[in-house]
């Protein structure tokens, strides 16, 4: 009877064992029935411009083995994955295929890939219509460069008219091309840009002559190719052809001229409350912050951007939309400057320089010098009287000089005090320059007033490729970093505590608003399409105005010692959160979210608090070296 009930209860083991077992087996199997894949980016279909590599990131169920287009992929434990791969030109797939406990899953990602340029053939006979340039309306008046450029068959002969103007200008083959990457000039190696020898391309120009005077003239293009050459490519039986047989095409640009003489100069008004101008239609910033009412001389057009004359052979670009046009007759803008003032402040230098109306200025500082630079565009100097009241303290001198015609230049000599920022202004027709000192007591936080701005927010930002998003990772690097400094007795303010929707411009409209003494960004990095995110990683500072670099320097440098990461790098950076000039505003790049490992990390209370400890302790370096000088 014992035995046997001991062989019943052995025998229902066994099936207890057999049931659990095969109920774990069951369950594994059903895990790894469909391991999970997901692309984080490049978005599915999304068009990813001419490069011969890029990366992909994503997350896989963990535990998972990885392979893309054939290719080992290493998984970090969490399940994220990014690789950096080989891409063809034109319809592309990546293939990723993700094996769990035997099973398998397998994902079509497609993407297109721009083609680089290439050559047009030989023995063809044409003109690319998309590659025409201008493709843009323009005005012009007599003196001005015109320069055109086409793309088609090679080892031809180009020429171009513009109508009403000049016909048949000659234009040359150059047959080179440079290959630019942003990304990778300014995140990778540095590398010499890459010479390519594409023909077919011919480039001409012409100056404007005084006769010209059209409205909206097209602008016609014509290509002369050898015959022989176009039949000696082609198959079939060969028909022998004069070398002073020409083959011709032709084609009409996108972009239309007008050319205009001006009896009298056409004035426009900044209708922005602050405006840039430009070096160019979209390019750097001449100056900075021109405040509503200023007024220019305008000369010409490009698209929507207009041409501003500044001094004799210097101009300057604001799009059409930012100003008014003055009516006709209104006289040109330009002033005598007769009197300055120098007053000094608790907290700032203040210059007034009096006009007879609002004219443009640029404000340079050049820190290393001590000094500022301040140019007064359209003024002439009959400058007698410079006042200086209670500034000696703070200002060596002030001196001015005529730069050119219609440039007067002031230079602000400093005596040896913390600049912390700038502010300039209209009151009335007055131009003021005010140079800010930095607070009282620098070592002690308690005097300081600080925005923390944690980037991003309905803008998620860079997302990691198991899906944290930048927007999240700032957040809560900020709120740490926030809680450290008011232990330090700064009184802080934070542009977000939640997910709520924070605009760009606002971030410096409150920082002004709060009257702060510090503006820092908080960020997590990626990298551009084509990128190498092996190579160009780690932490970064970022800065714009010369008076905000020393405190970006030394909060990289702590940043690095605390998280571990590479030093990426110190950045100028033209931000709209480091632009303003009035206080000093800096931007940090913590880590890199699409690093698997990187990402993981960023999810981490440890990491976290790194990151905001790196940031203080680089503002604690800087504090301490004012305080030494």
């Amino acid at each position: 009877m014992r035995i046997t009930g001991l062989k019943i209860i052995l025998r229902r083991l066994e099936f207890v064992s057999l049931l659990v077992a095969t109920v774990i087996a069951l369950s594994a199997v059903a895990m790894a029935q469909e391991p999970l894949i997901k692309v984080q980016y490049p978005r599915k279909n999304q068009s990813l411009p001419a490069v011969d590599s890029t990366f992909i990131i994503g997350k896989v169920t963990p535990g998972s083995s990885l392979e893309i287009n054939g290719i080992r992929v290493p998984v970090h434990k969490e399940g994220g994955f990014l690789a950096f791969l080989d891409v063809s030109a034109g319809e592309f797939e990546f293939v990723l295929t993700a094996n769990l406990a035997g099973l398998s899953t397998t994902l079509v990602w497609p993407v297109r890939i721009a083609d680089r340029y290439c050559a047009v053939p030989r023995d063809s006979l044409a003109i690319l219509h998309q590659y025409h340039v201008p493709t843009v309306y323009q005005e012009l008046v007599s003196g001005d460069l015109l320069e055109v450029s086409l793309r088609g068959t090679p080892g031809g002969k180009a020429s171009f008219s513009i109508e009403g103007v000049a016909r048949d200008i000659p234009m040359v083959e150059s047959g080179l091309l440079y290959e630019n990457s942003w990304g990778s000039e300014v995140f990778g190696s540095g590398a010499v840009q890459q010479e390519s020898n594409v023909a077919g391309i011919y480039n001409g120009s012409l100056y404007i002559p005084d006769s010209a005077l059209v409205d909206s003239a097209r602008i016609f293009y014509k290509l002369q190719v050898s015959a022989k050459q176009v039949a000696a490519g082609r198959t079939g039986p060969k028909v022998a052809v004069a070398d002073s047989v020409y083959s011709v095409v032709e084609d009409t640009a996108f972009g239309r001229v007008t050319v205009t003489r001006h009896g009298y100069p056409r004035v426009v008004e900044l209708k922005d409350s602050v405006q840039s101008i430009r070096t160019g239609p979209r390019k750097g910033y001449l100056s900075i912050f021109q405040p509503k009412g200023v007024r220019f001389v305008c000369i010409g057009k490009y698209s929507n951007y207009l041409r501003l004359a500044l001094a004799p052979g210097q101009t300057a670009w604001v799009p059409d939309t930012s100003v008014i046009l003055m009516a006709q007759g209104t006289p040109s803008p330009q002033s005598f400057i007769r009197d300055l003032r120098c007053t000094g402040l608790v907290d700032r230098v203040r210059l007034q320089v009096f006009l007879d109306e609002k004219l443009p200025f640029q404000v340079e500082e050049l820190l290393d010098e001590r000094k500022f630079v301040l140019r007064v565009f359209y003024g002439t100097s009959d400058t007698d009287w410079i006042r200086y009241i209670r500034s000696q303290e703070f200002v060596k001198r002030v001196t001015w000089s005529q730069e050119q015609d219609g440039v007067y230049r002031l230079v602000v000599e400093l005596e040896d005090f913390n600049v912390w920022g700038w502010d300039s202004y209209y009151e009335g027709n007055t131009l003021t320059l005010d140079i800010i000192r930095g607070p009282s007591k620098l070592r002690s936080y308690k005097d300081l007033r600080i925005m923390l701005d944690p980037g991003h927010s309905a803008d998620p930002g860079a997302i990691g490729p198991t899906g944290l998003t930048e927007a999240e990772a700032n957040l809560s690097i900020a709120l740490r970093l926030a809680e450290m400094l008011r232990k330090k007795g700064a009184t802080v303010f934070v542009t977000r505590v939640d997910n709520s929707d924070v605009k760009l411009y606002d971030r410096p409209k409150m920082t002004r608003e709060h009257n702060c003494d510090i503006f820092i960004s908080i960020h997590n990095n990626s990298v551009p399409d084509g990128m190498n995110p092996y190579y160009a990683n780690g932490t970064s500072a970022y800065y714009y105005n010369s008076h905000s670099k020393a405190l970006a320097e030394s909060i990289l440098a702590r940043m690095v010692d605390r998280t571990d990461l590479r030093d990426h790098g110190l950045f100028y950076a033209n931000f709209a959160v480091t632009r303003p000039t009035q206080y000093i505003a800096v931007l940090a790049e913590c880590a890199f979210m699409i690093i698997p490992e990187q990402e993981a990390a960023l999810r981490t209370e440890s990491f976290q608090e790194k990151c905001a400890k790196g940031i203080l302790e680089g503002l604690d370096d800087y504090l301490d070296s004012l305080d030494d000088d």
